[in-house]
């Protein structure tokens, strides 16, 4: 989750100044390609999920994470937009999509039950530690061209990647074992090698699930959501930049934004395995939305501060809170498909956001009124969600 987003989502920002400079692409360009990819995951993930619920998660990120390792060493090779798009959607983007996300959540969804907010947030948590990388890879862009950059980044993604997926398991009763430790009796074990039968008939399925008001709302929370978090995520090494910040420095804040989403990730989300979930996500997307608005006006780095803090902490929490709203309201036995469904219906927030962020500078020469418009997107999140009840049992 820490490569994820330290790389491609908040750490990708480093490599828009230095296209432009070489290419001549301004931010709009850039941002419809990056948004072209993420549409390119919507559209996989329902199948992504599918396979994940019945292969697990282990084999899909072994062959999503070279492929994301490779994208990043084709991407030093690019010599026009056609193979830059053709590069970063194949190959950074499918890589970063099939081998990250999906798998990893669906194994915290099948591993934990009394504690599912807690073990989300640690997961989570790995996206705020992807922070200090962003700044790193603005370094090493600075000290070495992105091109060379690229091929760094690939060759990490690749030796770090590969063996943190063996690791990974799918359900815990492949293991003769019970969620959250629970100890198994006798009369629960199979001849198998240990096996323990699994019971999911009062979870939802794909199509039961998609029938419901609850995944709509809450789907359609998300990509509001999404909307802001894709507009302003990519945009923030460029937008302290134009407050003043050198390319180093400017990494430096915007990857301060995954570290203090922490508390956010963590604690937020384990707020809700006490209180309601959706009332905690509310209050999330109401401090951001405040963070935004601050954000939007200020006129230099010090004013952006308190804003980029109270953003980062809500973000955190939105960002992590869904994922166990999900597994609270449908159960384990399709959580990466019905994950993968919702993650569609979110693309469409991650693709605009970007775009208008990058349309609206280039217009005007400031972020201001796309940021506005974010903080819109963020109370319409809010509403929603609050809509999003859980939809009771699993019709039969």
């Amino acid at each position: 989750m820490a490569m994820s987003s330290g790389i491609n989502f908040h750490g990708f920002g480093n490599f828009i100044i230095p296209l432009n400079r070489e290419f001549g692409w301004n931010r709009t360009i850039v941002s419809s390609i990056v948004s072209l990819a993420r549409l390119e995951a919507g559209f996989i993930g329902p199948l992504e999920g599918w396979v994940v619920d019945r292969i697990g998660p282990r084999k899909l990120m072994i062959i999503g994470i070279p492929i994301m390792g490779i994208g990043f060493v084709l991407l030093s090779r690019v010599t026009g937009l056609f193979t830059f798009m053709v590069v970063y959607i194949l190959g950074v983007s499918l890589g970063n999509s099939v081998g990250m996300h999906t798998p990893a959540s669906a194994a915290v969804a099948n591993w934990f039950n009394k504690k599912r907010g807690l073990a989300f947030g640690i997961m989570w948590s790995g996206v705020g530690i992807g922070g200090l990388i962003v700044p790193a890879l603005g370094w090493l862009i600075e000290e070495y061209g992105w091109r060379d950059a690229s091929v760094y980044v690939g060759v990490f993604v690749t030796v770090v990647g590969i063996p943190i997926a063996m690791l990974m398991r799918h359900r815990p009763e492949q293991y003769g074992m019970l969620p959250d430790g629970d100890k198994p009796d006798s009369s629960q074990l199979t001849d198998d090698g240990g096996r323990i039968k699994v019971d999911l008939s009062k979870d939802y399925t794909a199509s039961e699930a998609l029938r419901t008001s609850s995944f709509w709302y809450l789907s359609l929370s998300i990509m509001s959501r999404s909307l802001v978090t894709g507009g302003v995520g990519l945009h923030l090494v460029p937008y302290f930049i134009g407050l003043g910040a050198e390319p180093i420095e400017a990494a430096t804040y915007a990857g301060s934004v995954g570290l203090m989403s922490i508390p956010g990730r963590f604690g937020l989300s384990y707020l809700g395995d006490y209180f309601n979930r959706r009332y905690v996500m509310s209050v999330c997307l109401l401090a951001m939305t405040l963070a935004i608005i601050l954000l939007a006006r200020a006129e230099s780095i010090s004013e952006s501060i308190p804003a980029i803090v109270a953003y980062s902490i809500g973000q955190g929490g939105i960002s992590v809170i869904p994922q166990a709203l999900i597994a609270d309201y449908f159960g384990r036995r399709a959580f990466a498909t019905i994950s993968g469904f919702r993650s569609t219906i979110q693309m469409i927030g991650i693709i605009i956001g970007p775009v208008i962020s990058g349309y609206v500078y280039d217009s005007t020469g400031s972020y201001e009124k796309a940021f506005l418009g974010f903080a819109v997107a963020s109370i319409v999140s809010m509403f929603l969600v609050l809509m999003a009840r859980h939809p009771g049992a699993a019709p039969r």
